[in-house]
């Protein structure tokens, strides 16, 4: 272990922000620490703690895939030398006094993190590394590396002519090598072909590694052709001022999100990249209710596809976005087919199943596979009840029309079949023929007119539909057993 130097330290939180606040909290050199990598979970911590060998490790306690309670309890096992400070939230005492046990030297609650509780902590842990001597203020220098780090995160710093003169070449350009696509274990540097140039690391993350190309010419695919195909780099636009490094920390992180809508590039570069489309086109999500409502399933899945298709073209639009867009369709159909009386016990069971699958999509054609298979579960759905959905067809429209004087020849027309086919689909795919279910909706009709006491009866049964009055009569006391006066009558009493 170094007896004298920086301190290396791991941060690992699944919070981007905390991660983010953590390293702009301090001036890290200048108090004798730096910052080797990050990670997002104690999975991804335990990997880089093989190959950075910190000296301290902060970490939250609840994250996914891996928690800080046994990422502490696997580094006292295997690391005992390595100092552990825990980041918690006050609902998670019982988490911390585990972690306690397992080595841990410090604590932090989040609502009191700043960078003097934070300071404290890490000179504490610090204090107890064996054979560990922290430097003192002003009796380090800032490493190359720190300044290249401190500078592509955006922090102003400043080059003695000696550390210039390591960057001969005109090109500069940052680079992001994918450390979970390569499963090889070579270093990257390995597959670059012949060139007059030089990589310079300048941070490692919980899945990749930033680089610092200057080179004779501007890098390229062709400087990579030996790559895995499993493999993926990003590279920013090329500069020739080495201080511009300052700030490209976003643009590679811009380029690390387009490769969700480009994951069979091998190499992603601005120069490379198509013109995104024009302007967006809003998804017009009544019209596709309004379409699945009518039954004409397959020209709203036309229009959905066909949407899809051009939001894919759009890899500058927010993933986040996008994933969200895709499950808000699904979501909508489920309710929508449970409305419209469809069987949707299967899709109910698999939906949180298809949600999380396209939140988990690393890329689009993995979210957009899921919706593909989605949809095809609902056109089974669909088709199997398919003589159901034409029965709601010829309902809903007595409904809509019931008032009107409508016969059985009518409705044949409107829909464009014989009166016999009509009748004789009507009485198959319903438990009352056309003239008993025609007169129930307008007996139906009539009970909430007759609660209005200021409607004459016989005005009612014009309303409803009835031409001739007696046999309105007749109708509706067949059906409720009184005539439309008792029951009005028996109304006004009860």
């Amino acid at each position: 272990m170094d007896t004298k130097g920086l301190c290396r330290t791991l941060i690992v939180d699944d919070e981007i922000l905390i991660r983010q606040g953590i390293k702009h909290y301090l001036n890290w050199e200048k108090e004798g620490f730096t910052i080797v990598g990050e990670a997002s979970n104690g999975k991804e911590a335990l990997e880089l703690i093989e190959s950075l060998n910190p000296h301290i490790v902060i970490t939250d306690v609840v994250m996914p895939i891996m928690d800080g309670e046994a990422l502490t309890r696997i580094v006292n096992e295997k690391y005992p030398h390595i100092g552990l400070i825990v980041l918690s939230s006050f609902s998670e005492f019982d988490y911390v006094r585990s972690a306690f046990q397992n080595g841990v030297i410090d604590y932090i609650l989040k609502p009191k993190l700043n960078a003097e509780v934070l300071l404290k902590a890490l000179r504490l842990a610090t204090g107890q590394l064996e054979g560990f001597h922290l430097s003192s203020e002003g009796e380090h220098e800032q490493t190359l590396k720190d300044k290249l780090r401190c500078l592509y995160e955006g922090t102003d710093v400043s080059f003695e002519e000696e550390e210039t003169s390591y960057f001969p070449y005109k090109y500069f350009q940052v680079l992001s090598y994918s450390l979970e696509a390569d499963k090889t274990g070579k270093p990257f540097h390995e597959y670059i072909a012949n060139q007059d140039g030089n990589l310079t690391s300048i941070l490692t993350t919980s899945n990749l590694h930033i680089y610092l190309w200057n080179g004779n010419q501007m890098f390229s695919e062709d400087v990579i052709s030996r790559l895995p195909k499993s493999s993926s780099v990003c590279s920013t636009r090329a500069f020739d001022d080495l201080l511009e490094l300052k700030g490209k920390q976003k643009e590679i992180e811009k380029l690390e999100s387009y490769r969700f809508f480009f994951p069979e590039k091998l190499y992603l570069s601005e120069a490379i990249l198509p013109l995104p489309p024009g302007e967006r086109k809003v998804f017009q999500l009544d019209r596709f209710i309004e379409e699945c409502k009518r039954d004409n399933f397959q020209e709203a899945f036309s229009y959905l596809e066909e949407h899809i298709g051009q939001m894919v073209l759009d890899y500058q639009q927010d993933i986040v976005e996008y994933k969200a867009f895709l499950n808000n369709i699904m979501f909508n159909l489920i309710v929508l087919l449970g409305n419209m009386n469809y069987q949707t016990e299967e899709l109910e069971k698999k939906k949180y199943t298809y949600f999380q699958q396209v939140g988990q999509s690393t890329d689009v054609y993995a979210a957009n596979q899921t919706v593909e298979s989605f949809l095809k579960e609902v056109k089974r759905i669909v088709e199997t009840e398919e003589g159901q959905g034409h029965m709601r067809k010829l309902t809903d429209y007595i409904k809509a029309h019931y008032h009107e004087s409508l016969s059985l020849s009518d409705i044949a027309n409107h829909f464009h079949f014989s009166p016999s086919y009509l009748s004789n689909y009507f009485s198959t795919n319903s438990k009352e023929g056309f003239s008993e279910y025609l007169n129930r909706v307008r007996i139906e009709a009539a009970i909430t007119l007759l609660r209005q006491n200021d409607i004459p009866i016989s005005k009612i049964s014009e309303q409803v539909g009835f031409s001739d009055h007696s046999y309105f009569c007749r109708v509706f006391k067949k059906q409720t057993s009184y005539s439309p006066s008792q029951y009005r009558r028996k109304r006004i009493m009860s």
